[in-house]
């Protein structure tokens, strides 16, 4: 009896390796030639002379780098995307798990309001084309993650919160921190997500996305987008309360409840 896969399957997972790999020559080009083009001979002049308009500007620049990921998925890629609810037009706080790099993407896609801030690494800030522009002319968060920069980052997360308490942005967590990798949701973090829900004074929604933790590095995306079954489930608003913790670990209760609700109707 012979260990190898049916032809069948490897056919399936050729297939699935041609329409990443398409994705990937058609999205690539794009993001770093392309973008980087229009964001350094349009948008940062604009937003330069203009910097009030900073906020409008960007928050449309990402969504619309957003729309346009989740439109190759779909049409490229393979990937079939399901959403279930709405976030409205307004500044909110969201909250949501991290299984793959097509997190974010999704997230910008899907908050339509003011364009999100996530709090990311200080060393992206510089030599990452095209990303440490988009950093740098949006204004997010950047943060050390040092003991000697405990200060510095507080503070960089309570200018994040003032302006989505501003209505200028919104602001996206991931609260585990890092990758799933299982596709679980874990522990969340507690000191960044707590500043920014006690000065926000926002409605906070929730993003739980399934399906993607199978892809949750570029090269597992090249070989299984074309397989995977992507959902998301908004839910909110939800109130903060003043026991900040207890209410992030109301938030994480009801996305461990969301998922698994999520992944039994996908069953049946």
């Amino acid at each position: 009896m012979t260990s190898e896969a049916p032809a069948g399957g490897r056919v399936e997972r050729a297939v699935r390796v041609v329409r990443g790999a398409l994705f990937f020559a058609i999205w690539l080009p794009c993001f770093i030639v392309l973008f980087a083009i229009v964001q350094r001979l349009i948008l940062w002049p604009l937003v330069t002379l203009v910097p009030a308009s900073r906020p409008r500007v960007m928050g449309a620049w990402l969504r619309f780098q957003g729309d346009y990921c989740l439109l190759l998925l779909r049409t490229i890629g393979g990937a079939r995307i399901t959403v279930r609810g709405a976030i409205p037009k307004v500044a909110v706080v969201a909250v949501m798990n991290h299984q793959s790099v097509a997190d974010i993407p999704v997230a910008l896609s899907l908050i339509r309001g003011p364009g999100p801030l996530f709090v990311t690494r200080e060393r992206y800030k510089w030599k990452i084309p095209f990303i440490s522009p988009v950093l740098r002319m949006a204004r997010f968060p950047l943060v050390t993650q040092r003991p000697d920069g405990i200060r510095k980052d507080i503070a960089v997360l309570q200018d994040a919160a003032d302006r989505c308490a501003r209505g200028e942005n919104s602001v996206l967590i991931f609260p585990e921190g890092h990758r799933s990798r299982d596709g679980s949701i874990g522990p969340f973090m507690r000191m960044g997500p707590r500043i920014i829900l006690n000065r926000a004074n926002r409605p906070v929604y929730t993003i739980v996305c399934d399906g993607l933790w199978g892809a949750r590095r570029f090269t597992d995306a090249l070989a299984n987008l074309g397989a995977v079954h992507i959902t998301v489930t908004l839910s909110g608003p939800f109130a903060p309360t003043s026991d900040a913790d207890a209410f992030l670990e109301q938030l994480r209760d009801r996305m461990v409840a969301t998922l698994a609700e999520s992944r039994a109707a996908a069953a049946t």
